[in-house]
Formats: C-alpha cells, sequence, structure tokens
C-alpha cells in the first residue's frame, strides 16, 4: 500500500506535447516520467500516428544533430514502473523527423521502434542529416490485461557522432606588437559554435566591452595588456568558452615636435623635431624648408600649427607645435624728446613688419609738420618740425602702412618735455 501511494498524486510532465519537447544535451543522462501524460489525436496533432504503438500518454524529447551528422543511440534506462493494478508495465518508444514540426502527418521514423520496453532498451538512428531537430516519443503500453497505459520514470541520455558536439575553437586575430596612441581592431572567431552569446571582452581581467559583432576596436591599450574574450555557445545545454590574447606590447615609438614658440612676423623659425624613428614628415609641407628631415625652416606670416609625423617602417606617430605670430602695432600716445635718453622718439611698436609704412603728423591747426616714409627706429619723429623743436602739446598723425590688410589709423601723440 505504501508503494502505492508513492506513485499517486503526480502531476502532468512538462514535456506532455511535442512542442513542449524536453532537449536533450548530448551524452548528458535526464531524468523522465510519463505519470499523468495524456494523448491528443486529431487530424495531424502529434499523437495521431500508428508506427508500431500508437499514441496513447507520451512525452516528447528532442535533440539537433551536429553540423556532420551521423548515427544517434537514444538509452532509457533505469525504468520504474506504476505498479498500480491494470496498468501496463511497457513503454513503447521510437525517434522520428517531422517535416513540419509535431505534425504527426509529417512524421517518418529514423530508428528501431521499441514496443515492449519492460527494462533498459536503446533506439538506434543511422545516418541521421547534419542540423537537423529530431524527436522522441515515450509511450505507456496496455500491455496483456490492462487497461490502463503504462507509467514509468526513466533515465533518457542520447549520444554517438551525430549528436556528439564538435570540438568548439575561439580565437582572437589581431596584432601582438602595436603602434602607440593608434586604434587597434581585434576580431574573435568561433567554429562549432551555434547560438553565440554576446562576446564579452576584458583587458587585465576586467570587462571593458560587451557586442554582438564579433569585433573590439581600441585606442588604451598599454604595454604589457592581456585581452581576453569570451562568449557562450548554444541555447540548449549552454558552453562557455574563452580565450587570451597576450601580453600585447606597445612598440616603443615617440617624437616631439618641439615647444611652441611666439615670433615676429616675416622671422625665419627654426622648427626641430626628436624621435627614436628614421623617417620624418611636416606638414603643411608648402610652409617648410624640408618636409622630411627632423630640422626644418619657416617663415610664417601668420599663426601656423606644424605636424609631424615620425616613422619606423612599423609604426608611425605624429605631434603637433604651433608658431604664434605678433604683427599687432602699439602707437605710443606721448613722449619726451629732452635729449635724456629716456622715450625720446616716437617708437611705433610693430612698425618694421610693414616697411612702406608712411605716417604724417599735424599740429593742432591742421599744418604738416613732418612726413616720414619707411617708418622704422632709425627714420622715428623725435619730436622736431625742420630740425627744430615743437612745443610741447597735443600733434595729430596719420599712419598709412600702404598694405591692403591694414586700414590707415589716424589718432593724436602729446609731445611732453
Amino acid at each position: 500500500m505504501t508503494l502505492l501511494l508513492s506513485f499517486t498524486g503526480k502531476s502532468q510532465p512538462v514535456n506532455d506535447a511535442c512542442n513542449s519537447a524536453t532537449p536533450l544535451c548530448p551524452n548528458v543522462i535526464s531524468n523522465g516520467t510519463n505519470y499523468a501524460a495524456t494523448a491528443t489525436v486529431c487530424p495531424d496533432c502529434e499523437d495521431d500516428f500508428t508506427f508500431c504503438f500508437s499514441g496513447v500518454n507520451s512525452v516528447w524529447y528532442r535533440f539537433t544533430t551536429n553540423n556532420n551528422g551521423g548515427d544517434v543511440t537514444v538509452d532509457v534506462t533505469n525504468l520504474v514502473f506504476n505498479p498500480q493494478a491494470n496498468r501496463g508495465n511497457q513503454l513503447q518508444a521510437v525517434i522520428v523527423n517531422a517535416l513540419v514540426p509535431c505534425d504527426a502527418a509529417t512524421f517518418t521514423t529514423v530508428s528501431n521502434c521499441e514496443s515492449a520496453g519492460s527494462a533498459n532498451f536503446q533506439l538506434l538512428a543511422p545516418a541521421l542529416l547534419p542540423n537537423t531537430d529530431y524527436y522522441i516519443v515515450i509511450n505507456g503500453a496496455k500491455n496483456g490485461a490492462a487497461v490502463l497505459p503504462a507509467e514509468a520514470t526513466f533515465d533518457i541520455q542520447a549520444s554517438g557522432p551525430g549528436i556528439d558536439r564538435l570540438p568548439v575553437g575561439i580565437s582572437i586575430g589581431g596584432n601582438n606588437v602595436i603602434c602607440p596612441s593608434n586604434p587597434v581592431a581585434y576580431s574573435v572567431y568561433v567554429d562549432n559554435c551555434t547560438d553565440t552569446s554576446l562576446f564579452q571582452w576584458s583587458l587585465n581581467g576586467v570587462l571593458v566591452s560587451q557586442s554582438a559583432t564579433p569585433y573590439f576596436l581600441s585606442s588604451s591599450i598599454q604595454d604589457g595588456d592581456v585581452l581576453s574574450v569570451s562568449c557562450t555557445c548554444f541555447d540548449v545545454c549552454p558552453e562557455t568558452v574563452n580565450y587570451v590574447f597576450g601580453p600585447i606590447s606597445v612598440d616603443n615609438l615617440v617624437v616631439d615636435a618641439g615647444p611652441d614658440q611666439t615670433i615676429n612676423s616675416g622671422t625665419t623659425v627654426v622648427l626641430n623635431a626628436t624621435s627614436n624613428g628614421s623617417i620624418y614628415s611636416w606638414t603643411p609641407a608648402i610652409l617648410v624648408s624640408s618636409d622630411s628631415t627632423a630640422t626644418t625652416y619657416s617663415t610664417p606670416n601668420s599663426t601656423t600649427t606644424y605636424f609631424v609625423t615620425a616613422s619606423n617602417n612599423f609604426c608611425s606617430v605624429s605631434d603637433e607645435v604651433t608658431v604664434f605670430v605678433t604683427d599687432h602695432i602699439v602707437v605710443p600716445g606721448s613722449f619726451s624728446p629732452n635729449g635724456d635718453g629716456t622715450n625720446d622718439r616716437w617708437l611705433i611698436e610693430g612698425i618694421e613688419f610693414y616697411p612702406n609704412t608712411q605716417v604724417s603728423i599735424y599740429d593742432r591747426w591742421g599744418q604738416l609738420i613732418t612726413d616720414i616714409t619707411g617708418y622704422s627706429i632709425l627714420k622715428s619723429w623725435d619730436g622736431t618740425n625742420n630740425g627744430k623743436p615743437v612745443t610741447d602739446g597735443v600733434y595729430f598723425y596719420s599712419i598709412d602702412f600702404n598694405d591692403a590688410k591694414r586700414e590707415i589709423l589716424k589718432g593724436s601723440v602729446s609731445v611732453i618735455r
């Protein structure tokens, strides 16, 4: 009586229907039962078949062959039957191929048909197609004088060359010696791995990227870093694989374009790069005396940034230097031509960049005091008119640079002795 009670109260199995068939992992034993299983028999229904048996209280399993296909063996072992009176004590089973999933009208048997499995039995399916889903139906028999179909617990395992997983291969493609500061790309390659999950990329064991695509791009890899990638293969019975790449070496190529400089317009500047590379390239090439040497010369008319690239036949790195050009004009508002050697002349800062400048000085009545062409330090106004000192006071000037880029400047200057 105790034994009978232990078999009661079973719930309907989750794989009672073909469309909820339990997937079998290669070479893994699964526990099964057809307790409280039912049958759905109607045109094109899953249990509407007659092989060496008809569907009564069937449960369903499925497996997928590998890329090669081949023989598959399904072992059903450790059968323990419900001893309830009037119940059968044999299982029935077969492996089928379904052109339309779970449509009995499209089923064809691909294995021997077991009709009286009272102890361990085996289903043999030879030469199965690659990458194909197959179904296993297990059914309780009404053998002998039984009026109720057999119910049992059992173990089930699928194995053989047609289902065995081929060795999963994973590797990373890319350079293990890279150039400094340059973006570098790596790719992951997987073989015999279906239903791939996201690729997880790590640097030195720290996750840095997850991607559905098999590519990794970085500009932050340092010398000695170790790159690794992992992913999961197979939706059913997943398998995690990983690959470690490195340590990665960063080439020691460096280049320094030199410090920024400030010059006056029209001045020639020396640009001097230093590098452990052997090949140089300056840009803008048109502005330098030589674009392929470490040291070159330029005479910029305006503030310019120069770029130098150094190479060593494997890597190229670049640096920049800016030459700031000052050509501003500063017109003093006063000077003191008293002969003490300080501020005795009206010196206009920056005038030397405009050698054709004409400066005219007027008194407060508009009379021309002096007119100087090619104004410079040597030809600057000394506060005289025809060699005689002018009186203290305010005088007015007009500065014509004779340059289309600059307007005529007008203003006043005070003579203070």
